[in-house]
């Protein structure tokens, strides 16, 4: 791995056209969340976020693989604003879930404005005090919620700016990645509540839904800054007995992942015109040529070549999703070769 050389030129050090280019991306969760990063998960109240947040730091923690990707192993600091009680549970449910103990995860139960000078160099202090005394690399902090971590409008632009440089600031000069829990607005559809200068400064930015009827949850890679955003990953969090009662004598429970997420893949092309066409008018099987018609009749401003070369396109993206078969007769596309939508995707008789 190459590194990127820097030139002073007065007091300012630039680096020289594609120097560096070929530096290697470092992984916190490999694919997922970037080292020395900055990014958000969001998502409605109940919506299993902080669940979500827990497990990755119980991953980092103890070096444990988060859903099959690597992890860079170190400290978490986690920064619990609304309550050690209920993370420690959730904690002690990831360790019986995976059977083993988490040992550099550290939970401060109170609120840290890091838009405030003293608040940041406290923290800052804090990584240094753990890592010096274990011996141990804090990988990540998490801010859970950024509305208890956060002084003053969350819509004012320059609240948030404020916001976003101290954490900047703490990342950084601890040389960590920052993770904040956050919230949604009112309406969904329009992302993190708050100022857009928000998901403008995020490296990464993930979005939690939980549904009440699956019991399922899902995380959607909404912004990856410097890679491709990963896939959808579909939790089934179950409860897990935590060997204690309460005044009831009933037993005390916290949720945690006992099983692999499942992969949602990216289905992009449901929606595309010519699968429609095959499902609808050919009652998902046809030939290419009567197809091509259906679709990319002649027109007679447009060259038939153009309207030939969109067809192949839509075809190819298709096949490439897995949502039709093409039952080619030779080496070479013909007009009388079968197209039928995959199995999976046929419409009910």
């Amino acid at each position: 791995m190459s590194t990127q050389s820097k030139v002073k030129y007065g007091s300012l050090e630039f680096s020289i056209g594609s120097d560096g280019f070929d530096n290697i991306q470092s992984w916190l969760v490999k694919s997922f969340f970037s080292k020395s990063s900055f990014g958000v998960i969001y998502g409605k109240s109940g919506s299993r976020k902080s669940f979500i947040a827990v497990e990755l730091s119980c991953s980092i923690a103890t070096g444990t693989p988060w859903q099959n990707k690597t992890v860079a192993t170190g400290a978490v600091v986690y920064v619990a604003a609304e309550g050690q009680t209920g993370m420690a549970q959730r904690i002690k449910a990831w360790e019986i879930a995976n059977g083993q103990k988490v040992e550099h995860l550290y939970l401060l139960g109170q609120s840290l404005l890091l838009s405030d000078t003293s608040a940041r160099s406290s923290l800052i202090q804090s990584i240094r005090d753990i890592e010096n005394k274990h011996g141990v690399k804090v990988q990540l902090v998490v801010l859970d919620t950024l509305a208890r971590n956060f002084e003053g409008d969350e819509n004012s632009s320059d609240a948030m700016g404020k916001f976003i440089r101290g954490c900047d600031i703490v990342k950084d000069i601890a040389d960590t990645t920052i993770l904040c829990v956050h919230h949604c607005g009112k309406d969904t559809s329009k992302g993190v509540r708050g100022s857009s200068a928000l998901i403008g400064a995020c490296d990464f930015e993930f979005k939690v839904t939980h549904n009440a009827t699956t019991n399922l949850t899902t995380l959607s890679n909404t912004k990856q800054k410097d890679a491709e955003a990963a896939p959808d990953f579909v939790f089934d969090f179950q409860a897990v007995a935590l060997g204690t009662f309460c005044d009831e004598n009933k037993p005390i429970t916290s949720l945690a992942l006992t099983a692999p997420a499942t992969i949602e893949r990216e289905k992009t092309n449901e929606n595309n015109p010519t699968l429609k066409a095959l499902q609808e008018e050919f009652k998902g099987r046809c030939t290419r040529d009567k197809l091509r018609m259906a679709c990319f009749p002649p027109q007679d401003n447009v060259k038939a070549n153009t309207t030939n070369q969109q067809f192949k396109r839509s075809l190819t993206s298709l096949q490439d999703e897995g949502l039709i078969v093409i039952h080619q007769k030779g080496a070479k596309a013909h007009a009388s070769d079968e197209i039928t939508v995959a199995h999976q995707y046929e419409l009910p008789l």
